[in-house]
């Protein structure tokens, strides 16, 4: 408790040297606590402890669900427990491969009606452990969902299952081909199950989930997987797991190892930069897929993910840091993104500016420099349209309403002590104190702020283009969160791939692998992690 407190006031102190980030992190902190309140109010115990163990492992991802509608927030709470069940089964290298595989395959069977006693004491540790040993209770709250949202979660089980149990005794991906089809299995798939939800809830078009757009739910796993596989080179690589594809890596190294020698860094950097083009492919189906979403609270969902995955990809692109350490967002970065990414226009901001980012740090020398820049002008071309003229003045103009009265009351306050009863002292030769002129002298300067900028917030508006937003002024609640595992639609998990067995020395075999509770949520935890989304 008093690491966490310590950790909190850590986040303030940063903010607060950026007051943008500091509102925006106090207001995501009150509006958390707001939801779970309000959610958690007229839970049975089943249900309370399905949240309870929700938050335990992936406290970021639990914050951005309360601000669901309860049409959905149950059933993804389950979706996601679920997985994370059959991902703790199949990420516990302390049980033999085969006894892992055969329950990988069969997981989904222990969702009928008929395993409802099923548990199990024999696979991870601490939450993920409580979570198999009570089981069913998931279980049992499973089967209170409606029959349309147990068909989705088994089906995807089931799929998650088989995929784990391919790829349990591979060692690496050797193709991009290769690549996308473990991300497809780890991350697509959650976005295809969270879209097929969202259809059946009534929140959403049933035009969303056709299966002629089943790849643009893909690429929202995709581009969230890969942009925590990035980030994480390091961190995989000492738990002995790799994931960037040989295809790409081997152009640069003669081993995946080698990049984390200092002496490698110019190879590490044109590969890490190659992996990021690789990523920036998916947005444009990313930013479609989001642009068809009208329910506020679902674009909120699904938005603040991929936010934070492409501001990530703007932190790690051409950045040596990858190589010694994880590179993650600000939590105060977090919060602003979190705050932001309520509507279409928003959302594409956001990726214009991480895009345009980018784009100024591609150096003329990296060998796939040429692809980054196209990739990159293209993403910038889908989003220019949605950018104001005049920059987003919203915040800095609020904060000068405040220092406005503040100065205010602090010199009339002062007036009033000068004052003798006769007249004011300042005015019969008296120097006014250091501190007022200060004052004085800021309040004059926020004055002019005022009379020179404050209307600009409106022009903003004004300009700004009308594009197609979610209902309700495209405005969405939510919070932000990323869970451990991957997510595709949401900060949903993406179960691993298998971790088999011990690397040789320097190098790592490819395994399961999570995001980290923050893509940054990661993405994510937004807030609570400081990673993508």
């Amino acid at each position: 408790m008093a690491g966490d407190r310590k950790s909190t006031m850590a986040e303030l102190a940063t903010a607060a040297r950026r007051p943008t980030e500091l509102l925006a992190l106090l207001r995501f902190r009150a509006r958390g606590k707001a939801a779970i309140a309000t959610a958690m109010g007229g839970m049975d115990d089943r249900w309370r402890w399905c949240y309870r163990i929700l938050g335990q492992v992936s406290r970021s991802f639990a914050l951005v669900i309360m601000e669901l509608e309860a049409e959905l927030r149950d059933p993804v709470a389950i979706f996601y427990l679920v997985l994370r069940a059959l991902d703790t089964v199949e990420d516990d290298t302390a049980v033999a491969a085969s006894v892992r595989r055969s329950l990988c395959i069969g997981f989904h069977e222990k969702l009928v009606p008929e395993a409802g006693g099923w548990t199990t004491d024999g696979f991870g540790k601490g939450a993920e452990k409580e979570l198999l040993e009570r089981f069913d209770t998931v279980h049992s709250c499973f089967s209170g969902l409606k029959p349309e949202y147990q068909r989705v979660i088994a089906d995807i089980t089931r799929e998650m299952g088989f995929g784990m149990a391919e790829h349990m005794d591979e060692t690496a991906c050797v193709t991009v081909a290769d690549y996308d089809r473990y991300c497809h299995y780890v991350a697509g798939l959650v976005g295809l199950g969270l879209t097929r939800m969202f259809a059946c809830s009534g929140l959403e078009s049933p035009a969303l989930a056709d299966p002629q757009r089943d790849h643009l739910a893909n690429s929202m796993g995709l581009f969230l997987q890969k942009t925590n596989i990035i980030r994480d080179y390091l961190e995989d690589l000492n738990d002995g797991r790799t994931f960037w594809p040989e295809e790409i890596w081997s152009v640069h190294a003669d081993r995946l190892g080698a990049f984390a020698a200092p002496e490698q860094r110019k190879a590490a950097l044109s590969c890490l930069n190659a992996m990021v083009t690789d990523a920036l492919r998916h947005v444009p189906d990313c930013l479609e897929y989001m642009s068809a979403i009208r329910s506020p609270s679902v674009f909120h969902f699904v938005a603040i993910p991929q936010v934070m995955a492409m501001a990530t990809l703007a932190e790690v692109y051409a950045n040596p840091a990858v190589f010694s350490g994880v590179v993650k967002l600000r939590r105060g970065k977090t919060a602003v993104l979190i705050s932001r990414a309520t509507s279409v226009d928003l959302v594409h901001e956001l990726f214009f500016q991480s895009a345009v980012g980018m784009r100024a740090a591609c150096a003329p020398a990296d060998p796939s420099v040429e692809e980054t820049r196209s990739a990159l002008e293209r993403i910038i071309r889908r989003t220019l349209p949605h950018v104001p003229a005049t920059p987003d003045l919203t915040v800095p103009n609020r904060l000068s309403i405040v220092a406005f009265v503040t100065l205010s009351s602090y010199l009339l306050r002062r007036r009033a002590e000068h004052n003798d009863g006769t007249g004011f002292s300042w005015r019969r030769g008296g120097i006014p104190e250091p501190l007022d002129m200060l004052a004085a002298g800021a309040l004059f300067l926020v004055m002019m702020w005022m009379f020179s900028f404050f209307g600009l917030q409106f022009v903003t508006a004004g300009l700004r283009p009308r594009t197609a937003r979610p209902a309700g002024g495209g405005r969405a609640g939510g919070g932000g969160g990323g869970a451990r595992l991957a997510a595709a639609a949401s900060p949903m998990p993406a179960a691993h791939a298998g971790r088999l067995q011990p690397a040789p020395a320097g190098e790592a075999v490819m395994g399961a692998r999570g995001t980290g509770d923050g893509v940054a949520p990661a993405a994510a935890a937004p807030v609570s992690g400081g990673g993508t989304a």
